[in-house]
């Protein structure tokens, strides 16, 4: 297997920028780590099988509905459109097992790195990227949405009291230093 190379390594020097209050940074920027990430796509006619196969390879009870998430054992499993499902695990896991008469598996593994942003201002930073609700009460744990950032395409799962923002990878770079600027009238650390 070819060594992975962060798209984000030149960023993610740890510092801290902007203002400090009295307990530290408000915003926390890292990388999350995807070791593995398949796109589990059904047939219109094969979506209770094709989800079997993907809350099995995840490790849920049950595949996640539009717009949510599952967190099982082997992985997160993402509803990221009616008939697709994003499986990420930050190791390797093997190739889902989905017959191909109920759906199609791509590997996204180096396709996408997830930004992670944490922090006291989390839903502040979000509100100045995104158009979307992203407040607790509207955005709860475990709710996906995809949106656009800089006409990039980027899906947003709310995770322990953060987000992951999924990004293409060759756009990572940039809009990371962009989140990372946004961030900095809050005092951001980046570990």
């Amino acid at each position: 297997m070819p060594e992975r190379v962060s798209s984000l390594a030149r960023a993610l020097a740890p510092r801290i920028i902007g203002p400090v209050g009295e307990g530290g940074p408000a915003i926390r920027l890292s990388e999350r780590g995807i070791a593995s990430l398949w796109q589990v796509s059904a047939w219109p006619d094969r979506l209770e099988q094709a989800g079997r196969a993907a809350a099995g390879a995840a490790g849920t009870a049950a595949a996640p509905g539009p717009g949510t998430a599952a967190f099982g054992s082997a992985a997160t499993l993402l509803r990221v459109e009616p008939l697709k499902w994003w499986l990420v695990a930050g190791t390797e896991i093997a190739r889902p097992a989905l017959d191909a008469a109920d759906g199609t598996l791509l590997d996204f593994s180096h396709a996408r790195t997830a930004i992670r942003i944490e922090g006291a201002r989390a839903v502040d930073v979000m509100a100045r990227l995104l158009p979307i609700d992203l407040r607790p009460q509207a955005f709860p744990e475990g709710a996906v949405a995809s949106s656009g950032l800089h006409h990039v395409g980027v899906t947003v799962l709310a995770r322990g009291g953060g987000f992951d923002m999924f990004v293409p990878q060759t756009f990572a770079l940039s809009l990371f230093e962009h989140v990372t600027h946004i961030a900095a009238q809050f005092g951001v650390e980046i570990v």
